[in-house]
């Protein structure tokens, strides 16, 4: 439970109070329950079943397992309309692969609360989501970050304790800024890019950076406020001794070691057969790598990225419909070796010089593609995929794609590919 500032405006700050079942077996979905303060009239006890949109009001998760309310928190005024804004972590939430995790951000108002809001219902306008990566469990820990850039606009900070941004468990934070319009519903926190806010990077694998986090105040009066994560399994005096950062806000976060930073528009990167950082903007965006350890950072918009390799860091498509392409010939991309390292994929075009092979299973397709669980394989004769699980369905040739299912993976695979895999 937390403060939860002045939610609707009354001049009185309000609470908000995180519900999770006592089983850890129930399929617990989550709820959070915000009860607004008075001058006076309060009772020794209140059920919260009694808030009826008058008094408070209750927060709804979205789905069974979602753990919604796992962190509950006071946000800040993240869109500066003088309300005090309400974060709700999920960690349990799928929206982008299997325990993802997702948070909440709700908008305060001076009236028009309805005892109960699912909150599936954001839209942008009432508030937005905030989706993590496949396993981060993103949304354990949220808080309120304060003015951290100092635009005027209050912050958030979302923990991800089991990302492996710097080995197994290292851990990450995010930190998303405040601003005046343009919420979409949706947000992917892979998007961040500097100029909207920025990742935090556990030092070693198993700290688990992030599982607690929180605004610090202006710790050292530069008028900026500053940030506090912790990382309890951190190994600085012995093992597991844990750890504790601060850092100072300041006006620019944008990353000056990124080899090809993105714009707004439409860029296109190509890169060397160094190791080089690309970082997409908010277009249509076209990155080439020559080989070397890259990391691919799309963002925004319908992006295309090519390899030359398996030898590259990450790949993050970011939001929109994203191509990864196989560049050369012989090249096998088996994903289940590489899974992690790649995200938000919803094409793979094996086009080359030629005999290109992709192989994957349902699995894989589920968790590359976040919540569509379809993925497209384009290619020329020559090119093959090879499955690696049971149990696929032939659907039929459907235009230029073969079709083929598994559970909730769907398949649509370039009639030129040659495939090799089980099919019931």
């Amino acid at each position: 439970m937390s403060s939860a500032g002045d939610v609707n405006g009354d001049g009185f700050d309000d609470l908000i109070i995180g519900a999770l079942p006592s089983n850890p077996y129930v399929a617990a979905s989550g709820f959070s329950y915000v009860v607004f303060g008075k001058a006076s009239g309060f009772d020794a006890t209140m059920d919260l079943s009694d808030l009826d949109g008058s008094n408070g009001f209750r927060l709804d998760g979205e789905a069974p397992y979602d753990f919604s309310s796992f962190s509950v928190s006071n946000a800040g005024d993240v869109n500066g309309d003088g309300f005090d804004d309400l974060i709700v972590g999920a960690p349990g939430a799928n929206p982008r692969g299997y325990n993802s995790g997702s948070s909440y951000v709700v908008f305060g108002k001076a009236s028009g609360f309805n005892a109960t809001m699912n909150l599936s219902d954001l839209d942008g306008s009432n508030g937005f989501r905030l989706d993590g990566e496949k396993d981060d469990r993103s949304g354990i820990s949220v808080s309120s970050a304060g003015d951290v850039n100092g635009d005027g606009f209050d912050d958030l900070i979302i923990s991800a304790p089991f990302a492996d941004s710097n080995g197994i468990d290292s851990g990450s934070s995010y930190v998303v800024f405040g601003k005046a319009s343009g919420f979409d519903a949706t947000m992917n926190l892979s998007s961040l890019d500097g100029n909207n806010g920025f990742r935090l990077d556990g030092e070693a694998a198993n700290d688990r950076s992030g599982r607690s986090v929180s605004s610090a105040g202006d710790v050292n009066g530069d008028g900026f406020d500053d940030l506090m994560v912790s990382a309890p399994y951190a190994d600085s005096n012995g093992i597991d001794s844990g750890s504790s950062y601060v850092i100072f806000g300041r006006s620019d976060f944008t990353d000056d070691d990124i080899d090809f930073p993105g714009t707004p528009g439409d860029d296109v990167f190509t890169g060397t057969s160094a190791a080089e950082s690309f970082a997409g903007g908010n277009g249509n965006d076209r990155m080439i790598g020559r080989g070397g350890a890259d990391s691919f950072d799309a963002g925004d918009g319908n992006d295309y990225i090519r390899i030359l390799g398996d030898d590259f860091q990450f790949v993050d498509g970011g939001s929109g419909i994203d191509t990864l392409g196989l560049a050369g010939s012989g090249f096998n991309l088996d994903l289940s070796s590489v899974i992690d390292n790649i995200h938000g994929i919803e094409t793979i075009a094996l086009y080359g010089v030629g005999d290109n092979t992709l192989t994957l299973t349902a699995q894989d397709v589920i968790d590359l593609s976040g919540s569509t669980n379809t993925m497209k394989v384009k290619g020329n004769a020559g090119d093959s995929m090879v499955g690696l699980s049971s149990g696929w369905a032939d659907g039929g040739v459907h235009g230029n794609f073969h079709t083929f299912t598994q559970g909730e993976a769907v398949l649509l695979v370039g009639v030129d590919v040659t495939t090799d895999f089980p099919v019931v």
